[in-house]
């Protein structure tokens, strides 16, 4: 980890806790290895890293605080943080219809909120499509109706981040990637924090997957979603690849208190729950008080999860920001076996903020 103006000040008890979970997951297969950041604010808790890139294969490497991981979905929250960014500075209102934005959107009855909250309606899955070129990918979107009367039901889709991420092209004139970098990722001095990496930095890389299906070969150092490898590597839903000091630094700017990404009605709005009744709490592109991948944490406390075994968390009260990064699905992928190997990583370090 290269050096940093956030304050060190690691917890030995804490520190054993996380290893020894750590541990015990990469003897049981979940992951080969694993990166865990906990800090209070500015200033680092514990920070473990285990086990290897690709358990004994050729090419593994041991894992280190440094190395860096597919972030798969957490990508949404870097979305829709420029999505609110364009909201604040009244580029686009979140009660205006999606069509209104892109003309090519056939279902006028979505609105830019709906894709915030996951509650569109549209039910495309995305990986359907991965073998169609870009155009004929968005276009296939856009085209799609909602299942449900959008703003009814909760139903967390892909499909709202991609289309988030073409609002903000469309709105900020420049390409989703390009804004993330230039609204986000410069101004917080997230170094690491990127599309489509080059080659050269594939050895600070964790692969995530030997894919002998569609690609037939080790997905490593490239997105693993597949419609977001068939759209050249950027989608609002996934594509981004980081590690645990720049993810530390990005949830220190939501904290309150910190106006360097949005200011502090903005940030309250978007960690509210903008859910209908009943159903699963969703902010503006955060996940609410989620028991299977966040446990017993106080109300409030919000968060987002990858498929590929990463995972941000942030309870405000007490300031705690936790960083889980792994690559469950190497080799394969299968059933989500480390929601509960991390649980209790993310209880003790709340329980002991």
């Amino acid at each position: 980890m290269r050096a940093s103006p956030l304050s060190h000040g690691v917890e030995a008890p804490l520190t054993a806790h996380i290893a020894a979970h750590l541990d015990a997951a990469i003897a049981q297969r979940i992951t080969p290895g694993a990166v865990v950041l906990v800090a209070r604010g500015p200033q680092l808790r514990a920070l473990v890293a285990r086990g290897t890139t690709a358990y004994d294969d050729p090419g593994s490497r041991p894992v280190t605080v440094s190395t860096s991981y597919d972030i798969a979905s957490i990508t949404k929250v870097f979305t829709a943080t420029v999505a609110l960014q364009l909201v604040e500075a009244g580029h686009v209102a979140l009660d205006v219809p999606v069509a209104r934005v892109l003309p090519a959107m056939c279902d006028e009855r979505i609105l830019v909120r709906h894709l915030l909250n996951h509650t569109s309606g549209l039910a495309l899955r995305l990986s359907t499509l991965r073998s169609l070129a870009p155009p004929a990918l968005l276009a296939q979107v856009c085209a799609a109706r909602a299942a449900d009367v959008p703003g009814t039901v909760v139903a967390y889709a892909n499909v709202n981040s991609l289309l988030l991420g073409e609002v903000i092209r469309q709105v900020g004139g420049e390409p989703l990637d390009a804004a993330i970098r230039r609204r986000i990722c410069e101004p917080l001095g997230l170094q690491d924090t990127m599309f489509n990496p080059p080659a050269a930095l594939g050895h600070q890389i964790a692969p995530t997957e030997i894919d002998d299906v569609w690609r037939k070969r080790v997905v490593h150092g490239t997105v693993h979603d597949e419609s977001a490898a068939a759209l050249d590597g950027v989608a609002g839903h996934a594509g981004l690849f980081s590690n645990a000091a720049d993810l530390w630094r990005f949830g220190v700017a939501w904290l309150a208190g910190s106006d360097r990404l949005l200011g502090p009605a903005m940030r309250a709005q978007a960690v509210a729950n903008h859910s209908p009744p009943g159903a699963m709490p969703c902010g503006l592109g955060w996940m609410l008080d989620r028991p299977t991948s966040m446990g017993r944490v106080p109300s409030g406390t919000y968060g987002h999860t990858g498929f590929t075994g990463t995972l941000l968390i942030i309870e405000p009260r007490s300031d705690t920001i936790i960083v889980i990064l792994s690559n469950r699905t190497f080799p394969r992928r299968g059933e989500p076996l480390h929601y509960a190997a991390y649980v209790p990583i993310i209880e003790r370090a709340i329980a002991t903020a």
